[in-house]
């Protein structure tokens, strides 16, 4: 009783009951006792006693301790909670608490970092607990090349990102999760538009002129695609970003490495959970261009003017648009606002797993549906996954996994790029259809005007195209214990890629919306298509790869600890083509090429294949798990290059220190958690050439070093009979090299309350291929390809981290920031077009633009401009740089491409079953040079953009805005200024997610494991001075592109 209760007594021991029974308080009770010479005075003060005593436990009492972490340091600041209510404390400076608690209810203890333990209280009034870390923390199991690591034991820069956090963001395409959540690696979304919105990865910076920049993706060890992927099948994603990690990858590592990992079944229960959400998506931003007829008619004339042409409307069609603005025969039309809307996305996945000590599952299968935000297209994606495991003997597991994926999109003929670009062209003087209600399509507004143009209603009444796409990424697998700390681990895996795709276009009549003088609406157009007919294409894809490794660990005594590694891998690729083409079918719903004729036909195919043998091997050595080494070694051979010049050699070594593991650092700073040094140096390959253009020139990314001949009949060959050779190639090609210096730094303080990691690093390519631009063009051939450029980026990573709780709630802020320079180191001639050395690759090269000429008289005392026609007041004034009196190519200015820094950052906070997270991304210092549709003024009668309202006129005298213009007035546009080139900086909050988790107490009334609902907005706000659609897709230099998607979400995820 002393123990358990605040009072003390004495009871002879011939005092108590041989047996009892008490119900709880508020009960009757019974007692049933032998005594031994016991006085009714005494009887009565131990029942007193008893009583009280059953109504302090009743109430609770003081339960008391101290909370350790499982080296037994004391945890300040710890949490304990009585579990399901909102009762709680913190722990004091030296770990200890006290708490008022009923015997079996149930103590909450954590602590940031640590895993939750739950204590059940009984009679006693001391509860002392050692946390566990979590295995978020340095006991996490990273995966890395042929293997896994703890994030204790790295030496090299890599980032691993987890699927939970790929959930929290519910987007289409899997591919652009990872913008923002890795340090050093850029994430640039080609598109909003469905099907096609695939995401360009580039990692630490830019590493070849023409050759690949994007780095090698691994789907569980076989090359993948991620976009294949649901977010719910990916257990993790980690990228290799220093080339000493990367190193064990070799010749396809140069751009680094980017490993998926996909879930696997566990031990215990079976899970069967579903996901689904339900999306609204729109265009995150547009410009505003001009959209009242009057304005847009006077300005058209007006530029015509300057540059000598006649008048488009005459003042009689202006005065009818000016006094009949209610009229719909004369409408204000915004065709922005009729090609975007709104497209809805709904998301399904079915997941089931678990397993027991020998078998393991997991099987899964996911549905997108998504509409665009323009009228007519459609998009659907299957995905299925399936992951079996079995322990076949007691040193034998076997295993197979599936991934298949199926894509069905259809749309109008013209790419939604294209499309929008018709909706920029088309004049707000007319609308999609005659206003006579006939449904009949329009092209123009008077018969006279826009010959040769095609509106977006045209498009969609002259065909579609249609796409199926199949993918698979099949694998098997066998790992065999030999002995003990010897593992052998075979995988054969395929990935097979078919796409099917169909063109169907055909003539349909459109006309003008304003009719003749009979008052008769006259046809001006078929719809414009490119051809009449079915073009088909189908291509396939199959790459096979093998590999078998041996993995060696031993302990030796209780402080060295040794890894080797030892493997072989064969990969192949065949990828073939055929195209055909027929015209003049006999309707417009034959789908198939037979349901026309031969004539005219056109046909084609290609093939190629490619292949890559390896060796490697991998040792890792640390002491007392404070120093740390690993050395990588690979050796490629590929087809790609010239017999003698096959094989490559690659490889790398890291080592890393944990100063917080040593004596004079835990002794005197006990709140550094964790202090490690790294350092790392490796040489990667690039064999990833592509068919790309090299500065201009064509190369054959699978035979680079083979001659390229012209054929009579050839695809667009203009050759009348015979072969012609039609390029000098270089036979010693051999492979890009890339080699990097890193330096970093991992801290954590506080037992996780603040954390850091930051890198260094120093990325140098050399060998680049580059075109032998020195010789003389009497050589009658396009100059070959060859090693000759370098290039060098050179920046660095920081990540910082902070979390906190406070009873229920909880909050965390993470930061990203990455910094590079890059610059050209070689070349065979100081400059290649815009390349030169010591400059950062492909600067823009234009003239400084500087105001706008406000008189004849300003024109005369400026220097010389460079354009080519006679200057008026209104045009662009350039600066004469070197101050000789003329503009011309020597005072053009440098202007990056690349931008000063990327960054983002995360902000999460709980309260109980809430969640909330804020994700920001940025980019700071980039420009782009823009011109066309939406930018200028007129291009095929596009209408300006609203700026031009304050465009330069002699009643107003602007700076800022040229008068109004054509597209390729001299004056303005002859020439590239600073004019075309705007800052593309942009902060954007990509993600805003709100969750919340039922508790206990409801999900044991469904009987579920888990219930979250959730409501989440993508690309909610942006804070940018670009004025084109999107500054993330502002480096393709089109003004008029298909924007990101702005997309809100509400959706659930249950387990059972």
């Amino acid at each position: 009783m002393k123990q358990n209760y605040p009072f003390q007594t004495k009871v002879h021991r011939d005092w108590l009951p041989a047996q009892s029974r008490f119900a709880q308080q508020g009960r009757p009770f019974t007692r049933v006792a032998r005594f031994k010479g016991l006085v009714p005075t005494s009887f009565l003060v131990i029942l007193v006693l008893i009583m009280s005593s059953q109504l302090l436990l009743a109430q609770g009492r003081r339960v008391s301790g101290t909370v350790s972490d499982n080296g037994g340091a004391p945890l300040p600041g710890a949490n304990v909670q009585l579990k399901g209510t909102t009762t709680g404390t913190v722990t004091d400076a030296d770990g200890k608490y006290t708490i008022q608690a009923s015997e079996n209810t149930v103590l909450v203890f954590s602590y940031i970092g640590y895993v939750k333990q739950e204590v059940v209280v009984s009679a006693q009034t001391t509860i002392n607990v050692n946390l566990v870390a979590e295995a978020s923390s340095l006991s996490e199991v990273v995966v890395v090349g042929y293997g896994t690591r703890t994030k204790a034991n790295l030496t090299g820069s890599v980032t691993t990102v987890t699927g939970k956090e790929l959930t929290e963001r519910p987007v289409p395409n899997v591919q652009n999760l990872l913008q923002g959540r890795v340090p050093g690696l850029d994430v640039i979304q080609s598109t909003g538009e469905p099907g096609r919105d695939d995401a360009s990865y580039q990692l630490r910076g830019f590493g070849s002129f023409g050759a690949s920049n994007g780095p090698l993706i691994l789907v569980d060890g076989i090359i993948g695609t991620i976009k294949n992927l649901s977010p719910q099948d990916i257990e993790s994603v980690t990228v290799l970003k220093d080339a000493a990690s990367a190193s064990i990858y070799g010749a396809r590592a140069g751009n680094g490495v980017i490993l998926i990992t996909t879930k696997k079944g566990r031990a215990g229960s079976s899970e069967i959970e579903y996901s689904g959400s339900y999306g609204i998506s729109e265009a995150t931003r547009t410009p505003e261009l001009i959209t009242n007829s009057v304005q847009y008619m006077e300005m058209y004339n007006s530029a015509r003017a300057r540059s000598g042409q006649t008048p488009i409307y005459t003042q009689a069609q202006i005065d009818l648009y000016r006094n009949n603005s209610n009229n719909p025969q004369y409408p204000n039309f915004n065709w922005l606002d009729y090609v975007l809307g709104k497209g809805p996305i709904k998301n399904h996945h079915l997941g089931f797993s678990g397993g027991n000590e020998k078998t393991l599952y997991n099987i899964s299968f996911n549905f997108l549906d998504q509409n665009s935000i323009t009228k007519g297209y459609l998009y659907k994606r299957y995905n299925g996954l399936i992951d079996f495991s079995s322990q076949v003997h007691k040193r034998i597991r076997v295993g197979t996994n599936l991934n298949l994926s199926f894509q069905d999109a259809k749309a109008p003929w013209l790419v939604n790029d294209d499309l929008l670009l018709l909706s920029y062209a088309s004049a707000p003087t007319f609308m999609p259809f005659l206003p006579d209600g006939s449904g009949r399509a329009t092209n123009r507004d008077f018969i006279g005007n826009g010959a040769g143009n095609r509106s977006v209603e045209e498009v969609y009444a002259t065909g579609g195209q249609f796409t199926k796409t199949y993918n698979l990424n099949a694998q098997v697998f066998a790992e065999i214990d030999l002995l003990k700390g010897l593992k052998w681990i075979s995988k054969a895996g395929v990935t097979f890629l078919n796409s099917q795709y169909k063109n169907r276009q055909f003539p349909s009549p459109s006309y003008a919306y304003q009719p003749d003088a009979s008052g008769t609406y006259v046809q001006v157009a078929n719809g414009n298509p490119t051809f009449s007919g079915l073009r088909q294409e189908e291509g396939r894809s199959i790459t096979k790869t093998f590999f078998s490794t041996l993995n060696y660990t031993r302990q030796f005594g209780q402080d060295h600890n040794l890894g080797l590694l030892a493997g072989f891998e064969q990969q192949n690729n065949l990828t073939e083509n055929i195209i055909g083409q027929r015209y003049d079918f006999p309707n417009t719903t034959i789908m198939v090429l037979d349901g026309s004729g031969a004539n005219n036909q056109v046909t084609g195919g290609t093939a190629s294949e490619w292949a890559l043998r390896s060796v490697f091997g991998r040792v890792t050595y640390d002491y007392k798990g404070k120093y740390f080494v690993e050395g990588n070694i690979r050796r490629d051979g590929s087809s790609r290059f010239g017999p003698d010049f096959r094989f490559g050699t690659f490889g790398g070594g890291s080592a890393g220190w944990r100063l917080s593991e040593e004596g004079f650092i835990r002794n005197s700073l006990s709140w550094m958690n964790n202090l490690k040094l790294r350092a790392s140096y490796g040489v990667l390959g690039n064999q990833e050439l592509g068919n790309s253009l090299v500065n201009g020139t064509s190369i054959n990314g699978t035979y680079p070093y083979q001659d390229v001949l012209s054929l009579t009949a050839y695809p667009y060959s203009t050759l009348a009979s015979g072969a012609q050779l039609t390029r000098l190639v270089t036979k010693d090609l051999k492979w890009e090299k890339t080699s990097m210096l890193d330096f970093g730094l991992d801290i954590d303080i506080f037992r996780g309350l603040f954390g850091a990691t930051i890198d260094w690093y120093r990325r140098n390519t050399s060998d680049i291929l580059s075109t032998r631009a020195d010789l003389p063009s009497s050589v009658g051939l396009t100059p070959p390809i060859v090693n000759a450029g370098a290039m060098q980026n050179q920046g660095i990573e920081l990540e910082l981290r902070h979390r906190k709780s406070f009873g229920d709630f909880n909050y965390g802020v993470s930061v990203l920031f990455h910094k590079y320079n890059n610059k050209v180191t070689k070349l065979l001639a100081p400059t290649l077009g815009t390349i030169e050395v010591g400059q950062p690759y492909n600067n823009f090269f234009v003239y400084d633009w500087i105001g706008i000429f406000q008189s004849q008289a300003d024109i005369d005392s400026s220097p010389k401009q460079p354009s080519s026609g006679t200057l008026k007041p209104g045009d662009l004034k350039i600066r004469d740089v070197d101050g000789n009196g003329t503009v011309g190519p020597e005072d053009r200015i440098r202007i990056s491409r690349f931008p000063k820094y990327n960054y983002s950052f995360n902000l999460n906070a709980g309260w109980k079953g809430f969640s909330l997270t804020a994700f920001f991304q940025g980019v700071q210092g980039v420009n782009t040079q823009i011109s066309g549709w939406g930018y200028e003024p007129f291009q095929q009668g596009s209408a300006p953009p609203l700026r031009f309202l304050n465009a330069w006129s002699p009643t107003n005298p602007s700076n800022t805005v040229p008068a109004t213009y054509l597209t390729g007035y001299a004056g303005v546009a002859g020439y590239s200024s600073t004019y075309f080139i705007q800052d593309a900086s942009y902060l954007r909050l990509k993600n805003l997610y709100l969750s919340y988790a039922f508790n206990e107490k409801i999900l044991k009334k469904i009987r579920s494991k888990g219930l979250t609902v959730y409501v989440s907005g993508d690309n909610l706000l942006t804070w940018t001075n670009y004025e084109g659609n999107d500054p993330e897709r502002a480096g393709s230099g089109r003004f008029a592109q298909f924007p990101q998607l702005r997309i809100y979400t509400a959706g659930l995820s249950i387990k059972f």
